[in-house]
C-alpha cells in the first residue's frame, strides 16, 4: 500500500510538471504575441501618421496654388516644395500642371517621336514604339509599319487588343507592346490624358518637357537617362521661366500633385493625385479629384538629384530658395 502511494505521488509529481511546462510555453507564446501585436500597432500608427502628413501636404499644396498673391503662390513647373517640421519629419511635394505636359492622346507624331527619343538611341525600337502607341489611340484595325494591332497582340500571346481611341490614363501606356517598366517610368513624369491640347504651356511645362519641345524645334535630341531625377540643363536663349503662374485665376486647371513624407522614425508615406480646380460658383467645389494614389509615388521625391529642385519652406510665410 505505501508503495502504491508513492507510485501515485511521482505520477502527481510528473503531471504538475508536465502542467507547468504547458503553461510556461503558453505564458511565452502569449507574451511574443502581445509584443507582435504591439509592434504591428506602433508600426501602424507611425504609418498613420505619416499619411497624415502626406495628406496635410496635399492640402496646403491646393491652398498655396490658389494664393492670391503671386510671390507667394506655388509654381506648378515640377519645383518640389521641402517642409522641414518641428518633429524631424520632412516633406516635400511636387506640383505639374498637365497643361505643361504632352498630351498622348492629341500630340503629333514629331512629338511623340521626340519624346521616344529621349529614352532610347534606338531608331529601329523607336519606329516601334511610336507606331505601336498610333495604333492603339488610332480608330482602325490596319497596323503602321512596325506598329501593332489585333493581329501582333494575339502573336505576342497577349488576352487584349488596342482600343482603337484615346487613352483614358497613362497606365494604360503599360498596355502597349514595346512599352517596358523602365521605359513607362521614363516617359510617364512628361505625358498626360487631360490636357485635351495638341500644345504645351511652357510657362508650366518642367526643364524635361521644355527639353523635349526645344529638341523638336532644333531637330535633335538629348537622351535623358531612364529613371534619370536630374534637371537637364537648357539653352540660355530659349530658356522658360515660369513667372506667371497663374494657378489661382485660371479655371478648371488640372495638376498632378505628388508628396513623400519622411518621419523622424523613417516611417514613410507618400501621395499622388491629379486635382482638378474649378471655377468657384455655388454650383460646384473648389477642386475634383481626378485620381488618387497612395504609396505609389515612383521615383520618390527624396531620390538623390532632386536637391536642386528644391524650395525649403521654413514656415508657411517663409520661402527660402
Amino acid at each position: 500500500m505505501h508503495a502504491i502511494n508513492k507510485s501515485n505521488q511521482g505520477f502527481a509529481l510528473v503531471v504538475v510538471i508536465w502542467i507547468l511546462t504547458l503553461l510556461s510555453l503558453m505564458a511565452g507564446s502569449f507574451a511574443l504575441s502581445m509584443r507582435r501585436d504591439s509592434s504591428v500597432s506602433v508600426a501602424l500608427k507611425k504609418n498613420a501618421e505619416a499619411m497624415a502628413a502626406a495628406e496635410s501636404g496635399m492640402e496646403l499644396a491646393v491652398f498655396m496654388m490658389q494664393n492670391p498673391d503671386p510671390e507667394q503662390r506655388w509654381l506648378t513647373d515640377g519645383s518640389v516644395y521641402q517642409i522641414l517640421r518641428a518633429d524631424g519629419s520632412q516633406i516635400r511635394i511636387k506640383v505639374s500642371s498637365e497643361a505643361g505636359k504632352i498630351d498622348i492622346n492629341a500630340a503629333n507624331e514629331k512629338l511623340l517621336s521626340a519624346v521616344i527619343k529621349s529614352v532610347t538611341n534606338d531608331l529601329w525600337a523607336e519606329q516601334k514604339l511610336l507606331n505601336s502607341i498610333l495604333d492603339w489611340r488610332d480608330a482602325d484595325d490596319e497596323p503602321r509599319p512596325q506598329g501593332a494591332e489585333k493581329k501582333q497582340y494575339d502573336e505576342a500571346g497577349l488576352p487584349y487588343k488596342p482600343t482603337n481611341s484615346p487613352l483614358q490614363s497613362l497606365e494604360e501606356l503599360q498596355m502597349i507592346i514595346g512599352i517596358t517598366p523602365e521605359i513607362y517610368n521614363a516617359i510617364q513624369p512628361l505625358l498626360t490624358v487631360y490636357s485635351g491640347q495638341s500644345d504645351v504651356n511652357i510657362n508650366e511645362a518642367t526643364p524635361e518637357v521644355l527639353q523635349i519641345l526645344r529638341s523638336v524645334e532644333s531637330g535633335q535630341t538629348q537622351q535623358i537617362p531612364t529613371g534619370s531625377q536630374q534637371t537637364p540643363t537648357t539653352s540660355n536663349s530659349t530658356s522658360t521661366t515660369n513667372t506667371n503662374n497663374t494657378a489661382a485665376s485660371t479655371p478648371n486647371s488640372i495638376y498632378a500633385i505628388g508628396v513623400d513624407v519622411v518621419m523622424e522614425d523613417n516611417a514613410s508615406a507618400s501621395l499622388q493625385a491629379i486635382i482638378k480646380l474649378q471655377t468657384q460658383d455655388a454650383t460646384q467645389a473648389a477642386q475634383q479629384v481626378l485620381a488618387w494614389k497612395q504609396n505609389q509615388l515612383l521615383p520618390s521625391l527624396f531620390a538623390n538629384g532632386t536637391e536642386s529642385q528644391l524650395i525649403t519652406i521654413q514656415n508657411e510665410f517663409t520661402i527660402n530658395n
